[in-house]
């Protein structure tokens, strides 16, 4: 991997996390620290207490995650689920805005305290796996992590819904830090997310922070996002692909 790359990305990330929390926005992100010697070489911040999705799945035996997750949070379930939920939308945000790809259960990181956290930022913006761009252009959103929220008719769903749209509208204001961030990185460094042009790239962002709608089209248009990424034919596929080529659950 580009370590270059996953630099930007946690440097995005810190970015979008002080936005969140200065609005006194409830989003839950975890920027991990990392020290670039080279292209390819560096040293990554190991982020304790932490367990891949995957990894989960494969030590207990089972096949859902909502199980797991039930189990594993039994004393403290709405505490475990309110934290998942925070954690998930802000990261589904990161996932919209920056366009993160190769999102299966390998990346995907859950704490001692129900946090989903995201790793690994080979794709983004406009590179993808294979250049094929296969998967859900928006953000993963599959019934495994529904189940954790108690499935899309309750009131968590709601909840997560309500933060999406809120986090959005928050960061939508301060799209201008966030484009002159990654532009300030583009003449330096040649990573593979600037592949299809510089150019192309800040375009891209820009039309994805719609800062040509009002608030209410906003609101509709993000409420839309998030319905077209519920079980995604493309994210399902996606990890079916990973299940099948590489075994990851």
């Amino acid at each position: 991997d580009d370590l270059r790359q996953e630099l930007l990305a946690s440097q995005l990330i810190k970015q979008f996390k002080i936005i969140f929390d200065n609005a006194g926005l409830p989003l839950w992100l975890r920027p991990y620290e990392i020290l670039v010697t080279g292209s390819n070489s560096g040293i990554i911040e190991y982020v304790p207490d932490t367990c891949s999705v995957d990894s989960l799945k494969k030590k207990s035996g089972t096949d859902s995650i909502s199980t797991i997750f039930n189990i594993a949070f039994a004393d403290n379930i709405f505490e475990a689920k309110k934290n998942f939920i925070e954690s998930y939308a802000a990261y589904s945000l990161i996932s919209y805005l920056l366009q993160v790809k190769d999102r299966h259960n390998g990346n995907m990181l859950l704490d001692s305290s129900g946090h989903i956290i995201h790793i690994d930022y080979e794709f983004m913006l406009t590179n993808s796996p294979g250049n094929m761009n296969f998967e859900a252009p928006y953000f993963k959103l599959t019934q495994e992590y529904l189940d954790i929220m108690d499935g899309e008719d309750s009131d968590n769903f709601e909840y997560f819904r309500r933060l999406i749209v809120s986090g959005f509208l928050e960061a939508r204001k301060h799209s201008e830090e966030i484009i002159l961030l990654i532009e300030l990185m583009m003449p330096a460094l040649k990573m593979p997310c600037f592949s299809n042009g510089t150019q192309f790239c800040i375009d891209s962002i820009k039309e994805r922070f719609m800062t040509n709608l009002t608030v209410d089209e906003c609101t509709q248009r993000i409420n839309e996002l998030i319905d077209a990424s519920i079980n995604n034919f493309r994210s399902v596929l996606y990890d079916y692909y990973q299940r099948v080529t590489t075994g990851i659950m």
